[in-house]
């Protein structure tokens, strides 16, 4: 039994590590995705978002804090709504809410298995562009801006995806049922 706790505590702790260094991180320009871990002894999926996933979901919660608003909490099912987006905008060279082939945000988000009584998205694209450009330039359009002071959303996914110097960034925000 000993030995299992100690386990246990041991992958905890190294978990806890790991994000704290992929949330205080510079804001490095690599993409890496969702990764998957099995845990023992459920063998239950633990999801580890990128960098800038952490860095977005840091920054957006703060514009949240210093507006009065509840944090919002990672959804990996929004993350693979806008990750599609996001790919979807980068490998076809395009920046709209609407996807190459018609698709609108709910409907991603429905294909992503998540069920939802409120869904919102932002997106944003620049050379080079940080996460924290992303969510500056989001704080300053009125709509995007409302979309994340939106208390009403409880949750939050991520896209990032790029094409040459090109960043595209995705923000899926929803209330599940």
């Amino acid at each position: 039994m000993y030995i299992f706790k100690h386990k246990v505590s041991w992958f905890l702790a190294s978990i806890a590590s790991l994000v704290t260094v992929l949330t205080t991180s510079s804001e490095s320009k690599s993409a890496v995705r969702l990764v998957e871990l099995e845990q023992s002894p459920d063998r239950s999926t633990l999801l580890i978002s990128s960098r800038q996933d952490g860095r977005l979901l840091e920054l957006t919660n703060q514009q949240r804090a210093s507006n009065g608003v509840a944090a919002l909490r990672l959804s990996a099912q929004l993350g693979r709504a806008a990750q599609s987006h996001a790919e979807d905008m980068a490998n076809r060279n395009f920046f709209s809410h609407t996807g190459s082939n018609g698709s609108r945000m709910s409907d991603r988000v429905n294909q992503a298995g998540y069920a939802w009584q409120a869904v919102g998205e932002n997106i944003y694209m620049g050379t080079n562009a940080t996460p924290r450009q992303a969510v500056t330039g989001w704080m300053n359009s009125t709509g995007h801006r409302q979309n994340i002071l939106n208390s009403n959303y409880t949750e939050i996914g991520f896209g990032v995806a790029t094409r040459g110097q090109n960043v595209y960034y995705v923000q899926v925000f929803g209330r599940p049922r």
